[in-house]
């Protein structure tokens, strides 16, 4: 326990010193109060957005997620730069448990995020369970972004490229309610077409059970393979 409340302390205050990172943790904030007072005027303006209040609401919810996803993988960017993963290596703390607290800290606010854009919004409330169930994939975003950007990218500036790829990547399913059933499959191999998936079809009450347990199961498959990789690049240990 004293060895988490290490890890936070020294999270908080790298957060707190850094301005970018700063703004990313303030920004799923703002964004939860800007899309619900915002969106009831479009709609009272331009009607036909009426029609795609799910998507609206799968939009924000990502990217209300995926703030945390970019500041955790940050925060390992810096250890990186000052060589703290080198001291980890040699201290009693594993390399599994840094990970692991890593993502929980990722995913836990993630989660929560979006349940609140979810909910407190009401732009799409699919109700309390649905939301629940909603908010942990697209919690499970965050350590996927964390793990793709913290393993891959060399730098800062390297990091940024890779969030912004990884982003649209991540909402490019988004696409698939444009075009016919059969085509939209093409989006399938992307975790978060399960997703979008999921909310439209509990949004709407028809059964889409299968689609979380399909979109939980693409997440945690990827994010294992990612935490190998990482452990191989970051660690040099398999």
């Amino acid at each position: 326990m004293k060895k988490l409340a290490k890890l936070i302390e020294s999270d908080l205050k790298l957060i707190f010193r850094d301005k970018t990172l700063l703004s990313f943790l303030v920004l799923p904030i703002v964004l939860i109060f800007v899309f619900k007072f915002l969106t009831p005027i479009l709609i009272e303006k331009i009607p036909i957005l009426e029609d795609y209040r799910t998507l609206i609401a799968m939009f924000a919810s990502i990217q209300t997620a995926i703030m945390f996803g970019f500041i955790t993988s940050f925060l390992i960017l810096d250890e990186k730069d000052e060589n703290v993963m080198q001291v980890i290596r040699i201290l009693p703390i594993s390399s599994s448990y840094f990970i692991l607290y890593r993502l929980l800290f990722a995913t836990v606010f993630s989660s929560t995020a979006a349940f609140f854009m979810i909910t407190y919004t009401d732009i799409a409330n699919p109700g309390t369970v649905n939301a629940l169930l909603l908010s942990i994939l697209y919690g499970l975003t965050a350590p996927t972004i964390s793990l793709i950007i913290a393993t891959y990218a060399k730098n800062k500036v390297e990091g940024m490229a890779y969030f912004k790829g990884v982003d649209l990547l991540l909402m490019l399913p988004l696409a698939s309610f444009f075009v016919g059933s059969s085509i939209s499959l093409v989006f399938s191999i992307l975790p978060t077409y399960w997703t979008f998936k999921f909310y439209d079809h509990s949004f709407n009450g028809e059964s889409s059970l299968n689609y979380f347990i399909i979109g939980a199961l693409f997440f945690i498959s990827l994010i294992s393979i990612l935490i190998i990789q990482f452990k191989k690049r970051v660690f040099g240990r398999s």
